[in-house]
């Protein structure tokens, strides 16, 4: 089958091809791979029917397949979950279109999209890479098919991230709602720190402290992986993103800070006192 785009895929999907998605998920718990005849068993369709979307599910590589105790089985993808969230969005009224990828890092993968009023929004899609993946096995026991607990929870973490910080005026995209690996936020049409030169440099920085004091005043998080790649500029204006990855230990905090304040003494001469920037941003200033 020709390489279809994540919205094409999506719009193939009937409602016996999303119930198989659904099963798919749902067991992965407590299965790596679910045999033909348990999902049979789980979803009670007939053997052609089930054929059928199996075998269109698995050419949208949406599902791997694999032979377990002589019997093919299968399991979810992570387009596969993709696409579980973009039915839920829409369900939601979050999501009406999705568009053309716009970004793509490490762990995620950045979509343009539609709301029902026709105005842009952004769509993220977390997923957790081979290397990543292999870098949480060593740090914590984690089973084979952890990686759809871990990629949804990465989601929903920077999602309620997004909007504490967002409800404390803190400089951040607007976050609209997640489903699974998904989340949805506001369009930001910037561009990032390091690509443009401010005429406010200054003010730009204030800013970011005030953000990242906000961060750890009001919502107890650090970003954990801030520099001047996750810090979009629009108009005077400056949203911090990537949140999936805060955390509560200060060791990253003097690390976020130590970044910032490096980079804009090497591009704008400005100096300063890290201790009294921590200080400052842990609210004792």
């Amino acid at each position: 089958m020709p390489s279809l785009t994540l919205a094409e895929k999506s719009s193939l999907i009937g409602p016996l091809d999303y119930k198989i998605l659904k099963t798919l998920y749902r067991e992965a718990e407590t299965h790596e791979w679910v045999r033909y005849s348990e999902l049979s068993s789980i979803t009670g369709l007939e053997d052609k029917e089930l054929q059928v979307s199996l075998l269109k599910l698995y050419n949208l590589r949406l599902v791997s397949k694999n032979r377990v105790l002589g019997e093919l089985a299968y399991r979810i993808s992570f387009s596969g979950l993709d696409v579980l969230a973009i039915k839920q969005l829409y369900v939601n009224n979050v999501l009406k279109k999705l568009g053309i990828i716009i970004g793509e890092g490490k762990e995620s993968s950045v979509y343009l999209g539609y709301n029902f009023n026709g105005e842009p929004i952004v769509i993220k899609f977390h997923g957790v890479g081979r290397r990543s993946y292999r870098h949480i096995k060593r740090k914590r026991s984690v089973s084979k098919n952890d990686w759809i607990g871990i990629t949804i929870e990465n989601a929903k973490k920077e999602y309620n991230a997004l909007t504490c910080l967002k409800n404390n005026f803190a400089n951040v995209p607007k976050p609209l709602g997640y489903a699974y690996n998904a989340v949805a936020m506001e369009y930001i049409d910037g561009v990032e720190l390091y690509k443009t030169k401010v005429d406010n440099p200054n003010q730009i920085l204030n800013e970011i402290l005030g953000t990242i004091r906000i961060a750890y005043t009001n919502c107890n998080l650090i970003h954990g992986d801030l520099s001047e790649y996750n810090i979009l500029v629009k108009d005077s204006q400056l949203f911090i993103i990537d949140w999936p990855q805060w955390s509560n230990d200060e060791i990253f905090l003097l690390r976020d800070l130590s970044n910032i304040l490096r980079y804009f003494k090497k591009n704008y001469g400005i100096e300063s006192d890290i201790d009294k920037v921590l200080e400052y941003v842990k609210g004792k200033l």
